[in-house]
């Protein structure tokens, strides 16, 4: 059965979409980041989406939400 990717979060910075990415990435959650070289060319208009595959949703947001004030 294939699994489709899903964006669990959209990020209007560069460097916090590369941290939530590490973060995944840290605990074996494949992703990336939909729309980063667009963002990087329209100045003060970024929209990174983080993009996961849909059976490790749940996994993701639990790891994003850890340690959040």
């Amino acid at each position: 059965m294939e699994s489709k990717l899903i964006k669990i979060a959209t990020y209007y910075n560069n460097f916090d979409v590369e941290l939530a990415k590490l973060k995944l990435e840290e605990n074996d959650i494949y992703c990336f980041i939909k729309n980063e070289n667009i963002a990087q060319l329209q100045f003060g208009i970024a929209n990174f989406e983080l993009m996961v595959n849909e059976n490790d949703k749940e996994v993701a947001l639990q790891i994003l939400n850890e340690n959040v004030e």
